[in-house]
């Protein structure tokens, strides 16, 4: 990062902090999307092991899909459809013995 400032326009604005909305946005993506995903990814790798847990992580994609329609109303398109049975195919065979 810090070698890619010189190639950016890039103000540091201490202001910003005084702001309760970005305040709470820095803590929900620190604690919230960083650090519970952290937590919850070790437990997993501690029950289903290394490989197994690794293999789902490309699930990622269909739940954000399923989650951007339920919760954002955002429509399906063919495209989605067609990335979420190839990774719900290729999560099939890598666990199939």
């Amino acid at each position: 990062m810090i070698l890619m400032l010189p190639f950016f326009d890039f103000t540091f604005d201490l202001t910003l902090f005084n702001s309760k909305v970005l305040i709470f946005n820095i803590l929900f993506l620190g604690l919230c999307a960083c650090a519970l995903c952290f937590v919850t990814w070790n437990i997993s790798i501690k029950i289903l092991g290394t490989v197994k847990t690794s293999a789902y992580i490309y699930i990622t994609p269909v739940i954000t899909i399923i989650a951007s329609f339920i919760i954002l109303k955002e429509p399906i398109t063919p495209v989605m459809i067609i990335g979420t049975i190839l990774v719900l195919s290729g999560l099939f065979l890598s666990e199939k013995k």
